[in-house]
């Protein structure tokens, strides 16, 4: 059996509008074949690709989406692996796929924010300044992995059902202010990545899963660039990605479009080289208007 075949691409979205995701899926699935393709959305868009399964799925907000990754995704999966993608996240080059990535419960892209425990504290890391504590002696840091481009085992999309001891960890807001009132949490623990890769890992690492170390995370795929995580790094290596910053516009033209204004490219460390890695891929870039 191919790889290909242990894997359905998944795209989930409580939104009306699921074209890019579709977009995503259908450029995904066409670098894999022997996968499956499921997208789990409120409507099925018009023209939905042939060998893309459409599951209808009630409208669902932001955080409903999280819960519905962490205790439902199982359900809509039929094979060993999902590998999930976003109408901002998608396969970049399937010849960069390396089986070493089933060797993994959870594979996703290492993020800026990261848990770092001292033997004199325990705090979150943000904008990749845990790189500098990473494999220093006595202290353990564990980098959220980026769970919008990510490929799960089917026993880690089950692990919260069959480890029903393992519970989501939601801490009172470290700030309530602003008008209207808003609650603020530094390391965001309502997404269900920043849970699963990041304050619930130790436990499910206890059970038995096993994620992707930071190098193999690092080629899987990519987010945004860090300083000293990406520094000298190929990124013409790269299997996928997932960000805000990038989204499928088009499949003819192969179109990405970015949310970033060409005058400010240069602000966004490494983001300038990971679109050349897609026009090198054939693709037109699209940038955001520039400010007025």
């Amino acid at each position: 059996m191919h790889a290909f075949e242990r894997i359905t691409l998944i795209s989930v979205t409580g939104l009306p509008d699921a074209g890019g995701a579709a977009r995503a899926l259908q450029h995904s699935l066409a670098q894999m074949p022997g996968s499956r393709a499921v997208l789990c959305c409120p409507q099925a868009p018009d023209g939905l690709a042939a060998g893309i399964r459409h599951i209808a799925l009630a409208s669902m907000n932001y955080h409903e989406y999280s819960w519905f990754m962490m205790f439902a995704l199982w359900r809509v999966v039929p094979t060993e692996f999902a590998l999930v993608v976003q109408d901002d996240g998608w396969v970049i080059n399937a010849a960069n796929w390396n089986d070493e990535f089933l060797d993994c419960d959870y594979v996703g892209a290492p993020i800026h924010l990261a848990r770092v425990v001292t033997p004199e504290a325990s705090y979150w890391s943000t904008r990749f300044e845990w790189s500098k504590d990473y494999g220093r002696p006595g202290c353990v840091v564990t980098p959220v992995q980026n769970g919008g481009f990510s490929l799960r085992s089917r026993r880690f999309m089950r692990a919260l059902i069959d480890h029903p001891h393992i519970r989501v960890e939601i801490p009172p807001p470290d700030a309530v202010e602003g008008h209207p009132l808003t609650m603020h949490w530094k390391h965001r623990p309502l997404l269900e990545d920043v849970q699963l890769s990041g304050v619930l890992r130790p436990a499910l690492e206890d059970a038995g899963l096993r994620f992707a170390s930071v190098d193999v995370a690092r080629r899987f795929s990519i987010e945004h660039a860090g300083p000293a995580l990406h520094h000298g790094w190929n990124a013409l290596q790269l299997f996928g990605h997932h960000a805000k910053v990038r989204r499928l516009a088009s499949l003819s033209p192969l179109t990405l479009r970015s949310e970033v204004p060409l005058s400010q490219l240069d602000q966004w460390y490494g983001e300038r080289e990971i679109l050349q890695v897609f026009e090198r891929l054939g693709y037109t870039i699209e940038f955001a208007p520039e400010p007025s």
